[in-house]
């Protein structure tokens, strides 16, 4: 990277790029803000990331550029089409105009990603058949970033939606940058960085299960040297949800409050400092399993709160990053009870603190030296509480995570920029222990520490213009959780108790994965086909030792083998362009992935992998007049899944209980927008638009079709 590149990118600071490529072009036909033209200020670019800033109003029919900017894949500013990973963009706009009143539900719309998700409850995100985390764990095997540092959150429902530029997922093996957990990839949360002239927006919305929402953004310049960001949200539904199949599930309501603050300012023309702050407050009611008869509803409140201060230098052919960055999470579990008030039975509260420190050295116009060290430290202190409020033994101890970790990456160009070379590496010192934990005497409290280093190396050749190949190889690992290795989970599923022990000889997952691809992109189509091959070392999962009806004893194994196999496809086309339309009228756009492979093996031979999906894919269709309208329509479909069947009476397996076929889904939603003036937007939604009946975790029936009308003014 050139030093005047190094120093343009400083000023936006991290995470915000010109807003190009033919993937955001047909992602965003919908969106007041159009992709900025190839060349100009960075400055006028980055005012249209300003909801109702005047950029927003620019006409449509500007050209794109055909490969966004990203920074995920190197630590690093550089093209998509010069990453040699798998690599999935979606743009904040995109986010922002998808039905949905989750990140979550705007993500796995349009991201090929696994998920699990309970209504207003914890939700999680696999990556290349690593199945998705869905409980309070600080050793996710798919890693969640916000500005390329750690989010903090421990479950999807605590990411706040507001002020996002766009979200990067890179997937496949990640630990030469990122350390621990990044098995299956990377969700990185990039958010907008606003300077110019102050702007903005406000909206308000009500829909279907008597839901109110509101959602405010400002942002720009202070001065010449200071801007900021500010974004608020609300989300209430007051009423109980409705399902396909036409149950109304009772203790169904939520609200959530979020957002995120942002200060910032260059001290001198090298020195740049940042400071954000983002927070999430969460007060969900849950209603439990479909099958349970009495039924098993619950609830849960959470808040978190997160934020860092970063310090950018950019000497002569240097760009130095310093990040110190802090957050806690309270999440409190309430039962209810059928015929009696419901109580906080439990608490976790998990706190993050860390530093990263890195250089990107440009050596040469073509060749750059990426490196630096991190430090981390993750805690988790549970409480467990009865219906009177005295304490009790939590179910799970307290345990506590260290990290240190030192990396490079080196990338060059060769061959008059047509061969792109990326190697790197990373080494981790990993301690993960439990701790004492006040009222829980049934466990001693254990310790294990790794040393682990990750080597990754990626190509990428451009055949012509429009045609690459690109491959990548790399490890990556996950060490054992606290109380996977000394811990007791206790819980009950109606009347029977079930016990989670730890073993003290688990060792970490190790997995060992490559990849190779084909892209193509012209001034209409943008498309990318990747094949990956991935295995896994000693796999942690939990196996049942023994059961009976009123007792189910569980504990971890190291699972012998685990092999992953597919095939990754991404598509954005502006289908108008090909019949002599103007650009971003039609656009299609989608994503795919088919897991040929995805099991674990042990001396009993193959058990495929849970919650993960055979096949799953998006597709969304965008028709637009380019100043006053835009629809889209969008499904989204995932295919067979394993899971164990834990239903009261084991429904899904006609009573014999273990594991089952989960059945496909396809949910359809609409969105239409008008442009009434210049400042004032209306907006129709239908989500679940054929009113489908399914899930996301088996037994937890997600809700089924709703309306909703929200209006925009732009300040």
């Amino acid at each position: 990277m050139k030093v005047q590149a190094a120093r343009s990118y400083r000023r936006r600071s991290i995470g915000i790029e010109k807003r190009t490529g033919l993937a955001a072009a047909a992602f965003c036909l919908a969106c007041s803000v159009q992709a900025a033209e190839g060349g100009g200020d960075v400055n006028d670019t980055v005012l249209a990331s300003a909801p109702g800033s005047p950029a927003a109003d620019t006409d449509h029919g500007q050209s794109v550029k055909l490969s966004p900017i990203v920074v995920t894949a190197t630590r690093n500013v550089q093209p998509r089409d010069e990453v040699p990973s798998s690599m999935e963009v979606v743009e904040g706009e995109v986010l922002e105009e998808t039905v949905g009143n989750t990140f979550l539900d705007q993500l796995k719309k349009n991201a090929s990603v696994d998920v699990i998700q309970y209504p207003n409850g914890l939700a999680g995100v696999g990556l290349r058949g690593m199945r998705p985390n869905f409980e309070f764990t600080i050793n996710p095997r798919t890693l969640i970033l916000i500005d390329g540092r750690p989010s903090g959150s421990t479950s999807f429902t605590t990411l706040s939606p507001e002020s996002i530029e766009r979200v990067e997922v890179l997937k496949g093996p990640a630990s030469s940058l990122y350390g621990a957990s990044a098995m299956g990839g990377v969700v990185n949360i990039i958010t907008r960085r606003s300077t110019g002239p102050i702007g903005g927006s406000v909206s308000l919305g009500y829909g279907s299960f008597d839901t109110r929402q509101a959602d405010v953004a400002l942002g720009g310049s202070l001065s010449d040297r200071t801007d900021f960001d500010l974004a608020v949200g609300y989300v209430n539904q007051n009423g109980e949800f409705r399902t396909g199949g036409g149950d109304t599930r009772p203790n169904s309501d939520f609200r959530r409050i979020s957002g995120k603050a942002r200060l910032g300012s260059d001290l001198t023309d090298m020195v740049r400092v940042d400071v954000t702050l983002d927070w999430a407050d969460l007060n969900n009611n849950a209603p439990g399993p479909l099958s349970y008869d009495p039924p098993n509803a619950s609830a849960n409140e959470t808040s978190r709160v997160g934020g860092d201060v970063r310090l950018t230098l950019t000497p002569r052919d240097h760009e130095v990053t310093a990040v110190a960055y802090a957050s806690r999470e309270n999440y409190n579990y309430i039962t209810v009870p059928a015929q009696a008030p419901r109580y906080r039975s439990s608490r976790t509260e998990s706190s993050y603190m860390g530093l990263q420190l890195q250089d990107v050295w440009s050596l040469s116009d073509s060749m750059t030296l990426t490196y630096g060290v991190d430090w981390q430290r993750v805690e988790a202190d549970r409480f467990s509480f009865d219906a009177a409020g005295e304490s009790l033994a939590p179910y799970s101890p307290n345990e506590r995570r260290d990290s240190r970790g030192i990396f490079t990456e080196w990338g060059s160009k060769w061959l008059d920029d047509r061969l792109i070379v990326t190697l790197g590496g990373r080494l981790d010192w990993i301690d993960a222990s439990t701790r004492t934990t006040p009222y829980k005497d049934t466990f001693t409290p254990g310790s294990s520490s790794f040393t682990s280093f990750n080597p990754r190396g990626g190509v990428v050749y451009k055949l012509t213009d429009s045609w690459r190949v690109h491959g990548s190889a790399g490890t990556a690992f996950a060490p054992p959780q606290g109380n996977e290795l000394a811990g007791e989970n206790v819980e009950y599923a109606g009347a029977q108790r079930r016990v989670s022990v730890g073993n003290a000889g688990l060792s970490p997952e190790r997995n060992k994965s490559w990849d190779l691809g084909v892209g193509y992109a012209d001034d209409y189509l943008d498309a990318d086909l990747t094949y990956f091959n991935a295995r896994i070392r000693d796999r942690i999962r939990s196996v049942i030792v023994s059961e009976t009806p009123t007792e189910r004893i569980s504990s971890y194994e190291n699972a012998d083998d685990s092999r992953m196999r597919g095939i990754e496809a991404r598509l954005a086309l502006d289908a108008g362009r090909l019949f002599g339309l103007p650009a971003s009228r039609v656009g299609l756009s989608g994503s795919l992935t088919r897991l040929i492979q995805a099991e674990d093996f042990d001396a009993g031979g193959a058990v495929p992998i849970r919650n993960v999906a055979k096949w799953k894919g998006n597709v969304s269709l965008t028709v637009s007049d380019g100043q006053a309208w835009w629809a889209t329509l969008t499904a989204r479909h995932v295919d067979v899944r394993y899971d164990n069947d834990n239903s009261q009476g084991r429904i899904y397996t006609g009573g014999r209980g273990g594991v089952f076929e989960n059945e496909p889904f396809t949910v359809v939603d609409f969105s239409a927008r008008w442009k009434i003036t210049r400042h004032d937007t209306l907006r129709f939604d239908v989500s679940n638009l054929f009113d489908r009946d399914y899930y996301e975790k088996a037994d937890y029936t997600m809700p089924g079709r709703a309306f909703y009308l929200r209006y925009t003014r732009a300040l």
